[in-house]
């Protein structure tokens, strides 16, 4: 009965590491076939596409929110980041410059989506 109980255990080990292992393969492939350099930036409102934005210029542009809020995007040098917004807990501020295919910018207050777009 003990001798079960180990080869059951290792059993367990054995196939949470190679759970793990399948996760990071697919999590790896998924971030190295994405981090293509970004060329615009799809702005959605409430899942309603509202601005398409090129990164290869340099602006600032206040998107209204859905729910009364706004968002100050600032893109500048390639990147896109959220300099202001006018949400209670600012963590679409603290999500820092995006840049890259996939990346994305979320102000759930807001309801608007920043995603990043490499070349297609």
């Amino acid at each position: 009965m003990e001798n079960t109980k180990s080869v059951r255990k290792r059993n367990d080990l054995v196939l949470a590491v190679v759970l793990l292992l399948v996760a990071a393969v697919g999590g790896g492939a998924f971030y190295f076939t994405h981090r293509e350099p970004a060329v615009l930036a799809e702005v959605t409102v409430d899942g309603r596409l509202v601005e398409t934005l090129d990164l290869g210029k340099d602006q600032e542009v206040v998107v209204d929110g859905a729910r009364g809020g706004t968002n100050k995007l600032v893109i500048k040098d390639g990147e896109i980041w959220c300099a202001e917004a006018s949400c209670p807990d600012s963590v679409c501020i603290y999500q820092g410059k995006q840049s890259r295919d996939g990346d994305m910018i979320v102000c759930l207050p807001n309801l608007l989506l920043v995603k990043i777009v490499g070349e297609e």
